[in-house]
């Protein structure tokens, strides 16, 4: 048999079998659009939108626009280099590392709206308990509810009279038990993986990027899936030495 023929004939069967998955599956999108009235984190400038080109233009009939953005807007990835010295740019994860089976913790009830509420170790034990070990390779994705405010960034990135920051976060010790469970990713649907009244402590973004691991923030539409049995890719911007960028995120339910 031809070496060729045979890489081709594999490459079909491939193919077939994921248009056939994704044509049965149920995909739901956990990014948010990017536009100029979304939150940002604070001290950071926001998503700047300007139309330079329109399709009614006779001397040049092209829509486009000219886009200027923090890396770290809307919903996005976090390379290991946003914290880690000598960690790995986004430009440097590979595919098979942005995909991989899915699992949500449902807090909703746990933060109850409370702004300095921190995932615990015990959330993550009470999960295992459930559904089982959260296994290696895995995405965790943790849904607070807070993206309910999303819509209303003086709500979602909440600045107190004193200047401290406040939005629920993943604590230090749950974050040490994912990266002890070597997952492959964490997500969550708040502005920032630690809490704001913890913020720049960055113990759950170093105990998670310190892996190699990557962390998706701001992500959406969380309570339209189910605990387990999801798959998600990640699609970040491609920039070479970026620490990290805006994403597309989907699941596969």
């Amino acid at each position: 048999m031809n070496p060729e023929t045979l890489d081709m004939s594999s490459a079909s069967t491939a193919a077939q079998r994921i248009g056939a998955a994704l044509r049965s599956a149920d995909i739901v999108d956990l990014s948010w659009s990017l536009d100029e009235h979304g939150p940002v984190f604070p001290g950071q400038e926001g998503f700047v939108f300007e139309k330079l080109g329109d399709v009614n233009d006779p001397d040049l009939p092209l829509c486009f626009n000219q886009l200027s953005f923090m890396e770290h807007i809307g919903t996005h990835m976090d390379a290991p280099a946003h914290v880690i010295d000598g960690g790995r740019f986004v430009d440097e994860l590979p595919f098979a590392e942005l995909a991989a089976p899915a699992f949500k913790l449902d807090l909703t009830e746990r933060c109850g709206g409370r702004a300095d509420y921190d995932v615990g170790a015990d959330d993550i034990a009470r999960f295992e308990r459930d559904h089982g070990r959260i296994p290696d390779g895995s995405i965790v994705l943790l849904h607070t509810g807070w993206d309910a405010r999303y819509v209303a960034p003086e709500r979602y990135v909440e600045v107190a009279g004193d200047g401290s920051w406040h939005w629920p976060g993943l604590g230090a010790d749950a974050a040490e038990m994912l990266a002890d469970r070597a997952v492959r990713g964490v997500g969550i649907d708040t502005i920032g993986l630690d809490g704001g009244h913890v913020a720049m402590t960055l113990a759950a973004h170093r105990a998670v990027l310190g892996t190699g691991a990557f962390i998706l923030e701001n992500l959406a539409n969380l309570a339209d899936l189910p605990p387990r049995d999801t798959f998600v890719i990640a699609a970040p911007i491609k920039t070479r030495n970026g620490s990290g960028g805006p994403s597309r995120v989907y699941a596969f339910r």
